[in-house]
């Protein structure tokens, strides 16, 4: 399909003023790729965030794996392991540019050119790298510019489907990247300040039915940190790449089960995980999504076999928020248009307080 690229430039456009001196360091840009390969079992996230302003900020990096640990670590008693790093850098003015969308820095790069995409992300001393090109393929969402959030504003936009290719290396594996895999990407950007009274919870899901069509399911509600008040929840639901319904409000309900003890997740970045080494705490272990309004339905059962935990600093005060990410394979049905549709795949999930 077809995509619109004025609505892709806006969705991707930088916002941060590049050229004010003076411009509030709470800003913030994020580039957000999620990588799901259902035949391996591989789940992969990659972010790449700008923070405050040129010569007062920072390029950060965020870049996860999670694969079978026997395939790794034969002695890991768990069926998932989880790789994973977090470096940030000095963001100088000639890191970046605006348009066509260029970042470079040490151990990244990110490039954007109207529906054309590359990154590339390298930790040598993690052994982790992860280089691809892709192009836009599923409808792109403008969902908010200016919602409401902390004491500031976050927007969001995403691409739901882009067509992938290049290689993905953990601890000397490779892995193929192509058109099996799933990759999605989304943006936010906006004012506000992490450790506020601010959560949300996201879910990016992708399944086949065995006929091969493909269905991906996109989760947004955005909280306070304890999440006992919300916005609007809505989900996504796409057909083959093409937007085909949208559950909306009290036609959702969404439930998350905790581990019944608390536990030590893994913790990024690790200058967090030493300041944080004794914080235990209950982890999402499955999640249940209903939906269903006049027409059509919606169950998705998630059993999470991958979690960590993102330990996220103001560039202000000494405040944080923790950002749980979690993954696990799916199973869903789906009553759309009097049709009822079977399909199992992969989820990405956050959850943050």
């Amino acid at each position: 399909m077809t995509t619109d690229p004025q609505l892709l430039a806006r969705i991707e456009a930088l916002r941060i003023p590049l050229d004010d001196p003076s411009s509030p360091i709470d800003w913030k840009d994020w580039y957000h790729f999620v990588l799901l390969d259902r035949h391996s079992g591989v789940r992969s996230l990659v972010n790449v965030t700008l923070a405050g302003r040129p010569g007062q900020g920072e390029i950060q990096v965020t870049f996860i794996v999670n694969m079978n640990s026997q395939s790794i670590v034969p002695e890991l008693d768990a069926p998932l392991a989880t790789f994973g790093t977090a470096f940030s850098q000095e963001w100088k003015p000639e890191l970046v540019r605006r348009f066509p969308l260029h970042l470079q820095g040490k151990g990244m790069s990110l490039d954007i050119d109207g529906n054309n995409f590359a990154v590339e992300i390298r930790d040598d001393r993690a052994q982790l790298y992860v280089r691809f090109q892709a192009q836009a393929e599923a409808t792109a969402l403008l969902v908010t510019e200016d919602s409401p959030f902390g004491s500031g504003f976050i927007g969001w936009g995403l691409v739901p489907g882009l067509r992938v290719a290049g290689e993905l290396s953990v601890c000397g594996q490779s892995f193929n990247l192509n058109s099996d895999w799933f990759c999605y990407h989304d943006r936010n950007f906006g004012r506000f300040r992490w450790g506020e009274d601010i959560g949300w919870e996201w879910f990016v899901a992708f399944a086949k039915c065995e006929d091969g069509r493909e269905l991906t399911f996109v989760l947004d509600l955005r909280t306070n940190r304890n999440h006992s008040e919300g916005g609007l929840s809505y989900i996504f639901v796409y057909l083959n790449k093409e937007l085909r319904k949208v559950f909306l409000g009290s036609s959702l309900r969404i439930n998350w089960d905790w581990s019944p003890e608390p536990v030590l997740p893994t913790r990024l970045p690790g200058i967090m995980a030493s300041l944080f080494s004794h914080r235990s705490l209950r982890m999402p272990q499955s999640l249940v999504v209903e939906a269903a309004d006049e027409q059509d339905r919606l169950l998705m059962e998630v059993e999470f076999d991958g979690k960590a935990e993102l330990v996220v600093p103001d560039n202000q005060e000494r405040q944080y928020s923790f950002i749980e990410e979690v993954t696990g394979p799916i199973k869903v049905s789906l009553s759309l248009d009097g049709e009822m549709l079977s399909a199992t795949g992969l989820i990405y999930a956050e959850y943050v307080q």
